[in-house]
Formats: C-alpha cells, structure tokens, sequence
C-alpha cells in the first residue's frame, strides 16, 4: 500500500487562501494601522523640524527680517509643507497675546498668507488649533470681543481676505479641534462677520470699532 503524501502543486501553498477572511482582514488592517503610524512620524519630524528653525528665529528676533522670512519659506517648500505652514506658525508662535502678536509677525504672515486663500484658511485653522489645547487662551479669548481683535487684527493687516473669514465662518472645523470649542469660536466670531459684511459693502465707519 502506497501511503506516500501527494502534494498539489497546482494549489497555492502560501498560506494565505487558507485562512479565515477575518484573519486576513487582520492583518491588512495592521499593515494600514503601521504604515499611519509612520506616516504620523514623519509628519511629526517634518513639523519639529519647521518648527525647530521657527523658534531659532524668533529667539534672535529674526522674525521682521526679510531674509530670514525668505529662508523659512525656502525650508517649508522643501518640507513640502508651504501650504500648511501657517497652521505650524499659529501653533509654533501664538500666545493669549495674539492681537500683539500678529504685529509683531506681521510681515512673516503676510509673506507666507498673501494671495493664497488655502494657506490663509490654514492659519485660521491654526489659531483654532491653539485655542483648543490652550486653556488660558480659552479663558481669555473666548469672548465676542477679543476674538473679534484677533480677526479684525489679521484682516486690517491684509493677512487673510473676507471670502476665507467668510467659508472658515460657515464650514465645520477639522477634526483636531473639539467641536464645543470650535462652536464658541464661530459663535464669539458672529458680531466679527457681521461687521465684515457690512464694511464690504462700503460702510467704512466702523474701522475704528475694534
């Protein structure tokens, strides 16, 4: 009696047309949840780097210069991260401070914003992103007033337009900012956005409002 072991070779013997679909699913969920994880990595190095240069800056008061200003955009395009930038400089440089603040950088955010509706969009979404993980800026600037000081300041500064004032106002905030604070926010911005509207239609007698 022959009791040798025959072998399919016509049969696929990797293992895998074997196993339970719910252990395949597994495993292609685990290899989507690693290759996130290095993805989150590397942005996470790329936005230490940025940063790290943005705080060398700072320090030595270079953020006025405008080859320093020039030397920071060089190194977000690089990054490939020009776009975004404004959300990394509002996270990187803003205090409960703000409304002094945007002077202070006010020619490294004109440079970086000017023109540009998606990178002033992500400035907004920058200055939320703060305020979301910034109890005392919570406590300070969630108010009509000095949110509207925040706003009126970056739109008196040409640093972002009406339109995006206007589509940040009427769309839901990414999904990093709790969604409570970015309903007060958009609240607090109201009386802001309303003003907007009225000056754009050329009622200028405001200006001096905030």
């Amino acid at each position: 009696m022959n009791n040798s072991i025959i072998v399919d070779y016509g049969a696929n013997t990797d293992g895998h047309d074997d196993l339970p679909p719910s252990i395949t699913e597994v495993d292609s969920e685990s290899n989507s949840m690693a290759q996130m994880e290095d993805f989150n990595k590397k942005i996470h190095k790329i936005y230490e780097q940025f940063s790290s240069l943005l705080k060398r800056k700072k320090l030595a008061n270079q953020l006025s210069d405008p080859i320093s200003v020039q030397e920071l955009i060089i190194e977000a395009e690089q990054l490939n991260i020009i776009e975004k930038a404004p959300f990394y400089i509002a996270k990187c440089l803003f205090t409960d401070q703000i409304v002094k603040e945007i002077g202070v950088y006010r020619m490294l955010l004109y440079q970086f914003c000017t023109k540009n509706t998606t990178r002033q969009r992500f400035l907004l979404d920058g200055i939320e992103a703060i305020i979301n993980e910034n109890e005392e800026m919570q406590e300070k600037l969630l108010n009509t007033e000095d949110i509207s000081k925040v706003f009126y300041e970056l739109y008196q500064k040409d640093i972002v337009s009406e339109e995006v004032f206007y589509h940040w106002h009427e769309q839901e905030s990414t999904e990093l900012i709790d969604e409570s604070i970015a309903t007060k926010i958009r609240n607090c911005a109201k009386k802001f956005i309303e003003w907007l509207r009225t000056a754009e239609e050329g009622s200028d007698e405001d200006d001096d409002r905030y």
